[in-house]
């Protein structure tokens, strides 16, 4: 049996110590994504379906009421690339926020690296990020906007992505352990943060004095460069860089805040 002492592992051992695990990550990665279609209808297509569905709804609300400027690209192709890379964050965290607390009988019975649990179900909902991207893809060329150069950084985007849902997953997943009224306001919080970030609308439409803290959003990085990649616009470069700092930010907050509960994982999930 494994034994902690109060300071936990150090970082670098932890790290090194879940390559050892990767037959169990890939095995844990395969059961999300088998439980998530298993007697569905549709299987994998639901990985189109959960962006298009809300992109044909707001689509036609915002662009009879509100009608936002966005470049010239048609407003459903705006939109859903924008979901299309929110989708795979907002699915992680929804669904790997109680990674713990359901894999309880699993994390009494042997030691495996417990961050694994959460990272597997970004893995699976990156899976559907896959799928839904390229459809995305193949929709932004049906529009006239071809493959360019710019194209070559889309897998450092969905890099971003990844690690972003990770960080975003493994503190939701920490918290609700430690806290299990997080898991009834977690979905409160990521509708916030979907409607604070440029998602359904340009940043343009951001109120002037607001947009300076756009960089302090970690996804509004990723989604500026895959939109300016897409549709061969100049980026904001600014909020890119700030937006990478934010995810720094992130990362170290929850790697502290699941260290601090790691040890006691089995005894409070």
């Amino acid at each position: 049996m494994r034994v902690f002492d109060a300071a936990g592992t150090p970082l670098i051992e932890e790290l090194a110590e879940y390559r050892q695990y990767g037959d169990l990550f890939f095995f844990l990665t395969l059961r999300d994504i088998r439980l998530r279609y298993r007697q569905t209808l549709l299987g994998v297509a639901w990985a189109i379906v959960q962006p298009l569905l809300p992109m044909l709804i707001f689509a036609v609300i915002f662009s009879r009421f509100l009608r936002p400027e966005t470049s010239g690209i048609p407003y459903p192709l705006f939109i859903f690339t924008g979901l299309t890379l929110w989708t795979v964050v907002a699915s992680s965290i929804l669904a790997g926020s109680t990674a713990f607390i359901s894999n309880y009988s699993l994390l009494n019975k042997v030691y495996f690296p417990r961050a694994i649990l959460p990272m597997a179900t970004v893995a699976a909902c990156a899976f559907d990020g896959l799928i839904a991207g390229a459809v995305a893809m193949a929709v932004t060329c049906f529009y006239g906007y071809f493959p360019s150069a710019w194209w070559l950084l889309l897998p450092v985007i969905a890099l971003w992505i990844v690690v972003l849902a990770t960080a975003a997953t493994l503190l939701a997943a920490s918290l609700t352990v430690a806290f299990r009224d997080t898991k009834n306001v977690i979905p409160f919080l990521v509708q916030m943060w979907m409607y604070s970030t440029p998602v359904l609308y340009p940043a343009s439409l951001i109120p002037r004095p607001l947009r300076l803290l756009a960089g302090a959003n970690p996804m509004a990085g990723p989604l500026e460069a895959f939109r300016a990649c897409m549709f061969h616009t100049t980026p904001e470069w600014r909020v890119i860089v700030e937006s990478g700092v934010s995810l720094a930010v992130l990362i170290v907050v929850a790697v502290s805040v699941y260290r601090s509960v790691e040890a006691h994982l089995a005894e409070r999930a």
